[in-house]
């Protein structure tokens, strides 16, 4: 692979990297909703409202071109450009992104190359992209090593996403990640506080770190050794989030558990719609499917704006 200026400059740090990482910090990573217009192009206008909400309300760094973002409806363009743009809004605020098209190192390391000189703090290998549901944690790490080879000096972190089908990585493999040095987020959906504590002691030490995607275990999650959140809820009201994080709010833990149904049915459009009754730019459309909804379905979203924005000013 021919290296971008960007690039050569990674590689040549990489002993520094090892010797004394920059790690990402703990909190609120949001996992970054895709302004589309009604046509269904891009709108990098909203883009830019969306990632100041997300910043002024709480968010320590940002998850860019993941499955909230509908990433695989993105062409590899789109995904750079939105990467880029989200990079450039956020100012110093850390932004990681994931959307390799394929393992395939004549498609992978010319995106990865692309994707790192947008200026994202690590590239997020999606875990089901490395090996087949039937392919063994010693086919994936082979994979992975030499991905890791090939890539001289870029960050790297793990994304459990669940489609198009989850693989979980064992606490072997999180041990071996952290201990390259080249691994700084993992996104995890175990859905297990225990096995999130697990996991954290596994690359104590190391500038690994991870970040729970599971709404109802918010502080039981951090409370075993976790570093944040990175779920859905975070796009219908991030800064109700991130007053749980910061005050270990068990009423706000509860009131998230309570309300995850109502976020996640015809989601995202139905966080593209919270996100717009709180005064972000954003129309209700994706590229994942076409959703409408009806007066009662709206009705409880409304409901919904309101009662969280009433209790995260309890906690201001």
């Amino acid at each position: 692979m021919h290296l971008t200026r960007r690039a050569a400059l990674a590689a040549s740090l990489t002993p520094l990297m090892q010797g004394a990482p920059r790690t990402l910090p703990d909190g609120l990573w949001p996992v970054m909703l895709t302004p589309f217009k009604t046509d269904k192009s891009l709108d990098l206008n909203a883009l830019d409202a969306l990632t100041d909400w997300y910043l002024a309300n709480g968010a320590t760094g940002l998850f860019a071109c993941c499955m909230s973002s509908e990433v695989f409806h993105l062409t590899p363009e789109e995904r750079i450009e939105t990467a880029r743009r989200s990079v450039k809004r956020a100012g110093r605020t850390p932004v990681v992104a994931a959307g390799m098209p394929s393992r395939r190192h004549d498609e992978a390391l010319p995106f990865i190359s692309r994707m790192m000189d947008t200026g994202v703090d690590a590239f997020i290998l999606i875990t089901n992209q490395m090996a087949e549901p039937d392919e063994s944690d010693a086919v994936w790490k082979e994979r992975t090593e030499a991905l890791l080879a090939a890539t001289p000096g870029v960050r790297m972190g793990f994304y459990e996403a669940p489609s198009p089908y989850k693989r979980l990585l064992s606490v072997e493999m999180m041990r071996w990640a952290g201990q390259t040095g080249r691994f700084f987020f993992q996104k995890d959906v175990s859905l297990d506080a225990g096995v999130i504590g697990e996991r954290a002691k596994a690359v104590a030490g190391t500038p690994l770190k991870v970040f729970n995607a599971h709404a109802a275990i918010m502080l039981d999650a951090v409370a075993a050794g976790g570093h944040g959140f990175s779920g859905v809820c975070a796009n219908g009201y991030p800064g109700l989030v991130a007053a749980g994080l910061k005050h270990k709010s068990q009423e706000i833990q509860e009131f998230i558990r309570a309300n995850e149904k109502t976020i996640s049915h015809k989601y995202p459009t139905s966080c593209k719609v919270l996100a717009r009754m709180a005064g972000v730019p954003i129309e209700p459309v994706t590229r994942k499917r076409d959703v409408t909804f009806d007066a009662a379905e709206t009705e409880r979203l409304r409901a919904l704006r309101h009662a969280a924005d009433r209790l995260q000013k309890h906690y201001a």
